[in-house]
């Protein structure tokens, strides 16, 4: 009850939770902001009104801040929060381990310490009911971790990204500058003739230069309100609080010291560069072979090359993203998500208390289901894959000896109905599979998945064998074999499927099951509404939420690496083009410098094939050293990439020739350009305007 005074947050409307709050028999509850704004329009005076939750009545205490996003289960935004009430035989169970428990830790104690008083704690509690919490730990994380840690090696990746693509527009920038710089010359050694000092021109080319950075990050500011607003409607839903991200004075502030500080850092050099021209060169006619053209050159060169390497780098990151993802969507889930429906239908324990009622319930509602025109089978099961971390248990096998405390291997079980198997497209390898004849009073059975029982029973036939939750010594009874299936992936999309195996809800104490799949022979979204009243038939106010296609809920398992490679992408397609236009500037101001050279070239008889070679070779000297220079930084800068790839290393040859060829293709055409308007310059007016 004193969860929200241990977070320090206060309720926006009413009050948070007391400790009397949590004694059994006191319906109490907070809503969350969105749901008092949807539902209650925002009305101050909700305070104190009675709401229904599975049954029963609670009164509303509080409203919570926008800002309160709790980890939970699941990805709603509309919440409501009810004290938990332990009655005198849960408080006693030592079975429980579903709770997570937040703490603040004392001032002055590390993380490191608070891990180790856990670890003790845990392993005495091992020792005194080895029973209960053999194997079971206690890992100590930052709550901030906990709520961003998933996605936070996606957040730094594209920090880098928006670095890299901020370098190479700074480059960009300062290749105008320089350029300005080059055409300026004259007027610049005119005016150090007439007295004008070196430091006042840097200053005044400096300002230049800062100026143009703060109408720049004005101006993406602006892009920024609008791209937050597209932004939002491509973040998955399991990624935290992102609905939350706006421009605050934090971002302004930040993005003009941002502008500010590149301004001057990358408008320093051009300054200094075009402040300190040499006078007698400058001023000589036709000096554009001054000290300064020569050494504006260079440095361009050096820019551009520095583009290069650095779009080199985000291509094979967003390249290795995208052959990762590929991998990703082509993989096997275990079923056929294709033509699901799925829903889930939480029972309320008041009014289905016992197992019976609720095997009744369901019957009935699988029965109309089944009747619906387009249905070709409905199931029932406990969760859907991807949508539930999952239980897991231990298990003892007749006739292998119990391993040793701390070796138990983990075994993640599902409770399912008859046809599950089947309405999921899961492949029965051997045995059969539940059917309604096997009841609480009949013969207790499992199906297992083909990893159980390739570790369990190597090389022979597993049907017929018996397991049981637990030790061997356990008074659980043991279940024979009835089935094997097709490994799946029940949790994690990337992960390896992990040994697995189904109970029939049927023969359980309490009846796990709460969620219904349908498959189809139509669009399955279209019997959203039948398959709703067919529910609401047998029981009116039952709740039937999150409606959904398989094929949805496999997308959304896949949904962060999805968004990592768009954004990634996008500021690899940005880099790529800024690299081509630095690319592009560069070599036109080479011909634009060279005119006179061309003339005499064409006039001596150098073919225009020859003149175009020669200006796209030295756009590709230049990308050669750029695409030498990023191939040795993305060897190593993309390892930290592989926590985020699948199926594929950080330094796939496949991926880095592809991107090397495309960049190349890129360089050629933006060298290209400039050398086909090369070609076309008439020798005599060349040489007439020298």
């Amino acid at each position: 009850a004193n969860l929200f005074d241990l977070l320090g947050v206060p309720a926006l409307l009413g009050r948070t939770f007391v400790p009397d709050d949590d004694r059994p028999g006191t319906h109490v509850v907070l809503l969350s902001y969105s749901l008092w704004q949807r539902r209650f329009g925002s009305d101050s005076n909700v305070i104190g009104r009675a709401i229904t939750l599975n049954g029963e009545s609670y009164n509303v205490i509080g409203v919570m801040p926008r800002s309160v996003h709790l980890p939970a289960y699941g990805n709603w935004n509309d919440k409501v929060w009810v004290p938990i009430a332990f009655t005198n035989e849960e408080t006693t169970e030592r079975g429980n381990h579903f709770l997570d428990v937040i703490a603040r830790i004392k001032p002055g104690i590390t993380l490191k310490q608070a891990q180790a008083e856990m670890e003790t704690i845990a392993a005495r509690l091992a020792k005194e009911y080895p029973r209960y919490n053999t194997r079971i730990g206690a890992t100590v994380t930052p709550l901030h971790e906990e709520v961003v840690g998933d996605i936070k090696p996606a957040l730094l990746i594209l920090l880098g990204a928006v670095g890299f693509v901020l370098l190479i527009a700074c480059a960009n920038v300062a290749n105008l500058l320089l350029a300005r710089a080059a055409v300026r010359e004259k007027e610049i050694a005119l005016r150090l003739a007439l007295g004008a000092s070196r430091s006042r021109l840097t200053r005044q080319f400096l300002t230049e230069s800062v100026l143009l950075a703060l109408l720049g990050g004005g101006f993406g500011l602006l892009l920024a309100l609008a791209g937050i607003r597209v932004l939002k409607t491509f973040i998955p839903v399991t990624i935290s609080q992102t609905q939350t991200i706006s421009i605050d004075g934090k971002v302004l502030v930040f993005t003009a010291l941002l502008a500010l500080l590149t301004g001057i850092v990358f408008g320093l050099a051009p300054a200094m560069h075009a402040s300190h021209s040499n006078l007698n060169d400058s001023l000589k006619e036709g000096g554009r072979d001054s000290a300064i053209g020569k050494k504006g050159n260079r440095l361009r060169d050096l820019l551009v090359v520095g583009e290069i390497a650095v779009s080199f780098i985000l291509l094979i990151g967003a390249g290795l993203l995208i052959n990762s993802f590929l991998h990703l969507r082509n993989l096997d889930p275990g079923f056929r998500a294709d033509h699901l429906l799925t829903m889930k239908v939480d029972l309320s324990e008041l009014r289905y208390p016992d197992g019976e009622r609720r095997s009744v319930f369901f019957d009935e509602v699988l029965f109309r289901i089944r009747a619906l025109p387009g249905v070709q089978s409905v199931a029932v099961a406990g969760n859907l894959p991807f949508t539930y971390n999952g239980d897991s248990m231990s298990i003892a096998v007749e006739g292998i000896p119990d391993p040793p405390p701390g070796q138990w291997p983990d075994v993640i079980y599902r409770a399912i109905g008859p046809g599950y198997f089947s309405t999921m497209g899961i492949p029965m390898i051997r045995g059969r599979d539940f059917t309604d004849q096997d009841k609480a009073d009949s013969k207790n059975v499992v199906v297992i998945s083909e990893k159980t029982a390739q570790h369990y029973w190597p090389g022979k036939d597993p049907i017929g064998k018996r397991l049981k939750p637990g030790a061997t010594t356990s008074d659980v009874p043991w279940r024979e074999v009835i089935g094997v299936v097709k490994d799946v992936r029940q949790n994690d999309f990337i992960a390896q499927p992990k040994m697995q195996m189904y109970f029939t809800y049927r023969q359980l104490k309490d009846l796990a099951a709460n969620a219904l799949i349908v498959r189809t022979s139509v669009e399955p979204m279209s019997l959203a509404t039948s398959t709703r009243d067919a529910i609401w038939a047998v029981d009116k106010d039952q709740p039937v939420a999150n409606v959904d296609t398989m094929d949805h809920i496999v997308s959304e398992a896949i949904a962060r690496q999805r968004f990592s490679m768009l954004l990634l992408g996008i500021f690899a397609a940005l880099a790529l083009i800024l690299a081509a236009v630095g690319i592009y500037g560069v070599m036109s101001y080479s011909v634009a410098q060279r005119i006179h050279e061309i003339g005499i070239r064409m006039a001596l008889g150098a073919r225009r094939t020859d003149v175009l070679k020669m200006i796209v070779n030295q756009g590709l000297k230049l990308v050669s050293i750029g695409m030498m220079l990023g191939l040795a930084a993305a060897f190593l800068l993309t390892r930290v990439l592989q926590s985020l790839l699948f199926g594929i290393s950080a330094t796939d040859p496949v991926t880095f020739f592809g991107i090397s060829l495309v960049l190349l293709a890129v360089a050629i055409l933006a060298s290209y350009l400039p050398a086909l308007r090369a070609t076309k310059v008439d020798p005599i007016i060349a040489l007439r305007a020298q």
